[in-house]
């Protein structure tokens, strides 16, 4: 049963991202092949490595990065259907080419672990992003925006503009399983609000399970 593969698989804290989220949108899409949609990531991974000139700075690197996904293959965030649970599975997210903050979050990683980049999902209160992690300072990359680059200061008057609290922790890098976690309680409470119980019920299990 898919429930029971994608509960198997996300034990422990540090399992892989990328293929917990395949295994959670098989839950909704058992039929889909998940080594078709992998090759095509493969497939751009590849011709990012040849536009990215690895002796460039980060910010660079990250230019060139952003240019490819969200213009030449499109991605964006969805905000004028923000709420559809599309928006949360992979497979829809690579044909339609658009997501919410942590689904590109995860395609913009799974691009990163394969060029080798040193990309983390950061959990930041009401808003999921990615940081290219470095000695000096962390550049903060908003995939829900296009790619776009914040600092570290960018990131805190976020925070306060939107009304959240800022701790340290709010910049922490999250763990695959918190990462996963929140990719649940995002789809619970879509399916709340769509009033689909029998989704909600099952993705609560998952929540359940994830936050032991």
């Amino acid at each position: 049963m898919p429930d029971a593969r994608f509960m198997e698989f996300c034990q422990g804290e540090d399992f892989d991202v990328e293929t917990a989220c395949w295994l959670l949108a098989q839950t909704q899409y058992p039929d889909i092949d998940v080594r078709a949609y992998q090759s095509l990531l493969d497939a751009w991974a590849d011709e990012l490595s040849q536009r990215i000139d690895r002796q460039e700075a980060p910010s660079a690197i990250l230019s060139v990065m952003n240019l490819y996904v969200f213009s030449t293959l499109g991605f964006a965030g969805n905000q004028e259907h923000y709420y559809d649970p599309r928006n949360s599975y992979l497979n829809c997210v690579m044909d339609r080419r658009l997501g919410i903050p942590i689904s590109l979050c995860v395609i913009y990683m799974a691009l990163a672990r394969r060029l080798n980049l040193p990309i983390v999902g950061i959990g930041m209160p009401g808003h999921f992003m990615c940081c290219y992690q470095r000695p000096a300072d962390d550049i903060y990359i908003d995939a829900f925006h296009g790619g776009r680059l914040l600092t570290r200061a960018d990131c805190i008057m976020h925070l306060q503009k939107t009304g959240q609290e800022y701790n340290e922790r709010s910049l922490w890098p999250l763990s695959s399983r918190r990462i996963l976690q929140r990719a649940c309680s995002n789809l619970y409470h879509i399916y709340q609000d769509l009033g689909e119980a029998e989704k909600m019920s099952r993705i609560q299990q998952f929540i359940v399970y994830l936050s032991r």
